[in-house]
């Protein structure tokens, strides 16, 4: 009890070790196992979050709830169609990121960075990501109009989007 008195500050050792440490191992650093399999398998990982929260629904999870939603034949060849191309698009710029993430982390780990290669990469990391985010969002766009309003309302009630006004 005299130590901790002396050294107050041991007592928070513990509350200071980086939520990071477990992606030391990661072959990407900076991105956790489960952002890295996000991006190669183009999930969404909430890139279209602002379109979900506003009444756009996303394909994947419409194509999930097909039968509570009573989608017809024509609603589900259509909004697959749009999936797949998102899905195939996002797949492929997933590659390019987790590419790209890859070589920002070994400039870092290699202690060769400079400043202007820090700019560089950043910056098209960051036109990357938008771009995702933009295929993402770019989907809920597309299906949204082939879903009536009932469907639409539906939806948000069943994913607990509905907000009593």
């Amino acid at each position: 009890m005299t130590a901790l008195a002396q050294h107050p500050q041991d007592n928070h050792y513990n509350d200071l070790n980086s939520p990071y440490a477990e992606q030391l191992n990661s072959p990407v650093r900076g991105l956790n196992a489960e952002e890295v399999d996000n991006l190669l398998e183009g999930k969404g990982a909430g890139y279209a979050r602002m379109a979900e929260l506003n009444s756009y629904p996303g394909p994947r999870h419409v194509l999930d709830l097909r039968s509570q939603l009573n989608l017809s034949a024509t609603q589900i060849e259509k909004i697959q169609k749009a999936f797949n191309q998102m899905q195939s698009e996002a797949k492929s710029l997933g590659q390019t990121i987790v590419a790209k993430e890859q070589e920002l982390s070994e400039a870092f780990t290699t202690k060769k960075i400079t400043n202007v290669q820090l700019h560089n990469k950043t910056n098209e990391l960051a036109r990357l990501y938008g771009k995702l985010r933009s295929i993402h969002l770019q989907a809920h766009l597309q299906i949204t109009p082939l879903l009536s309003v009932e469907q639409i309302r539906k939806y948000d009630r069943i994913r607990g989007y509905e907000q009593d006004n």
